[in-house]
């Protein structure tokens, strides 16, 4: 008798863990995992890797699988998370807001305005901007090249006196 209740028990388990896995699988369809790159504060020159000058780290999103691209590069702009900032992680979106992007042979066309009231945070802080929107843009296997675009500029971080280049 002891053996048949335990196995009730066990089998009512399984059924209650099986259901709430699916109820669960049904709430998180349509979402997937990706990353966005933010920067990690330094904590010594011995931290500083010239293979990512940049000093960018991914972190995990969870978006809507429905565009991927654009609801990733939204998340980018969202910033940090209070746990990612007391880990020294950094936005490096220095106020910019995402516009839109447009997918076309394989180049991620990505479009971005820095509202007024918005600025650099130094001379390499344009740099690091675009490495992070390219960085957060190549994950995806159907983006081969990326194109940063600010306010029309595609060369925003030029300190070249030539005119600068409109974006296409």
């Amino acid at each position: 008798m002891k053996t048949g209740i335990f196995n009730f028990i066990i089998i009512a388990l399984l059924v209650l863990t099986a259901g709430g896995a699916a109820q669960a699988q049904r709430k998180s369809a349509g979402l997937m995992d990706v990353k966005i790159y933010v920067a990690k504060e330094l904590e010594s020159e011995a931290d500083y890797d010239a293979k990512n000058p940049s000093n960018l780290v991914p972190v995990k999103r969870r978006v809507n699988a429905k565009s991927p691209l654009r609801n990733t590069l939204i998340a980018l702009t969202n910033g940090l998370t209070r746990a990612e900032e007391r880990q020294n992680l950094v936005s490096v979106m220095f106020g910019i807001k995402f516009v839109s992007v447009r997918l076309e042979n394989g180049t991620a066309y990505t479009y971005f305005t820095m509202p007024e009231g918005a600025s650099f945070s130094g001379d390499l802080s344009p740099l690091i901007f675009k490495d992070a929107v390219e960085r957060t843009a190549l994950q995806f296997t159907n983006v081969k090249k990326v194109q940063v675009c600010l306010d029309g500029i595609l060369d925003f971080w030029s300190e070249s006196d030539e005119p600068p280049k409109k974006c296409s």
